[in-house]
């Protein structure tokens, strides 16, 4: 059988450190892309327009779009297991009363 050795809260302190750090993972993507703009800016030629492209379509929709996705799940479902932790504490804690 299953120990859980983890609170509710460390479980909700875990999805708020990650939600803080989805703030600062944002923040870092757009000086990210500011960058990226800054060099693609002064660069000319084939490899840029490829560059650009490959950027565009492929990287920056996954750090812009998909990451905050996935840690925003994660954060979420970190926040469920709390939440059922305390239900099932709670429900326990009836069975004892009668």
């Amino acid at each position: 059988m299953a120990q859980i050795r983890i609170t509710p809260e460390e479980l909700r302190n875990a999805s708020d450190f990650l939600m803080q750090r989805l703030d600062a993972i944002n923040n870092e993507v757009a000086s990210l892309k500011s960058k990226i703009d800054e060099v693609t800016g002064n660069w000319e030629g084939a490899s840029q327009s490829s560059f650009i492209e490959t950027f565009e379509n492929d990287m920056y929709p996954i750090l812009k779009d998909t990451l905050p996705q996935v840690i925003e799940g994660i954060s979420g479902q970190l926040d469920g297991a709390a939440d059922a932790i305390e239900q099932a504490d709670e429900e326990v804690a009836k069975a004892f009363k009668g």
